[in-house]
């Protein structure tokens, strides 16, 4: 990894506009790619770099609760260059200046003042900022955020709005789709109406598992309601002949994967996949380089092994620090020549401040914090934390591919 200078922006007023939002110019980022889509514990640093690696165009990050984020430290290691946002002694965030200028920073908010705060602070090290309006999940619904902002729009574009007007880098968002079509065509007018750069759907509605079929179909009546305004379809694309399949079929202007990149990061690559286990051994590579939470690498890596029943895998299972992970990915010599130098206290379970995170009593998830007078949003654990829970746990369910 080498550090990249980002090209400074030409200040907002002197761009080409659309209306009051952001410079027209801005949008071409979001034509004809391949992305990574945000998932929570999966899309840590070692895996985005690892996607933009095999060739993705723009990776997001998992999602990150505006006030866990509000008044972290941002800290660089020498060593390996990370910038990580760490807060009570929790990672939040962490990034590298070689992904700069294709991560997009996805945020979790249901208070605008909060949320341009949250994207104030890591502006200087992402490319774009997405506000998260399509999670169904309990911890983020119950706090107005996530698909809840579906059904509160004048909530949803009020935080838009204030992050469109402010901020120095693109804005966009993601949201599923309501069973009423129409319904759902009303919401992706106002959204548009803001100013935004590029709109995410998720071809599921709300209520909609991931082992249910996404209703690509749905797209066609929002790529032709706004014809100006980049359109990527998420869900389904588990492979790299469907991103094309689904552009087809759809019209959008690009895709994004999650599931088939969490199996396999390869997905990317335009001249066919590699063995999952040959990309897992890169991951673990880069997840030594960046200083990655042990736990998260560990939980991750175990998604990816494609033999569940060979003595690799059950060395990774049992492993507790990076030393016992590169021997189940064969990299010993590795870590041991070069790896191990930065490894920081932080990342591994054995350090004190590891055991803090990972090792420490159950917190509560779901226990609602004041983001704004009159506003409560859940409590949300930094992305490391959430994996160090889950991938404690040896029998920790895979995900589904």
């Amino acid at each position: 990894m080498t550090s990249e200078e980002s090209t400074p922006k030409q200040p907002q007023q002197q761009q080409q506009q659309q209306g009051h939002g952001q410079p027209i110019a801005w949008r071409d980022r979001y034509r004809n790619g391949f992305f990574l889509a945000p998932m929570v514990r999966v899309g840590t640093l070692p895996m985005r770099l690892l996607c933009l690696e095999y060739g993705a165009n723009l990776v997001w990050t998992p999602e990150i609760i505006d006030k866990s984020i509000v008044g972290a430290d941002r800290i660089v290691d020498e060593k390996s260059g990370v910038i990580s946002f760490i807060k009570s002694g929790k990672d939040v965030f962490a990034t590298h200046p070689s992904e700069k200028d294709r991560v997009v920073f996805q945020l979790g908010s249901a208070d605008p003042e909060t949320a341009l705060a949250a994207a104030r602070t890591v502006e200087q090290d992402v490319s774009g900022i997405d506000l998260n309006c399509g999670c169904p999940k309990k911890f983020s619904i119950s706090g107005g955020m996530g698909a809840a902002l579906m059904s509160d729009p004048d909530r949803l574009c009020a935080i838009l709005d204030i992050l469109v007007k402010n901020m120095s880098i693109p804005v966009t968002c993601k949201i599923r789709v309501f069973d009423d079509v129409e319904q759902t065509l009303a919401l992706v007018r106002r959204i548009a109406a803001t100013g935004i750069s590029a709109l995410t759907v998720h071809c599921r509605t709300r209520a909609m598992r991931p082992s249910e079929k996404a209703m690509w179909h749905r797209l066609n009546d929002i790529v032709k309601e706004l014809p100006e305004l980049p359109i990527v379809l998420n869900g389904d694309v588990v492979e790299y002949r469907d991103a094309q399949r689904a552009r087809d079929v759809t019209g959008a202007t690009s895709v994004m994967t999650a599931r088939g990149a969490a199996a396999n990061p390869s997905i990317f690559r335009s001249e066919g996949m590699l063995s999952p286990m040959d990309a897992a051994v890169e991951l673990t590579r880069l997840a030594v380089r960046t200083s990655n939470v042990f736990l998260n690498t560990k939980y991750i890596l175990m998604q990816m092994h494609p033999e569940t029943k060979s003595k690799s895998f059950e060395i990774l299972n049992k492993s507790r620090r990076y030393s016992e992970m590169c021997e189940a990915m064969g990299l010993s010599e590795y870590y041991e020549s070069e790896g191990a130098q930065f490894i920081n206290e932080r990342s591994e379970p054995g350090k004190n401040k590891q055991r803090n995170v990972c090792r420490g009593p159950k917190q509560q998830t779901d226990v609602p914090a004041t983001a704004a007078a009159g506003t409560s949003v859940p409590a949300q654990e930094p992305e490391a934390e959430q994996a160090c829970k889950t991938a404690e746990t040896p029998s920790a369910k895979r995900i589904k591919t």
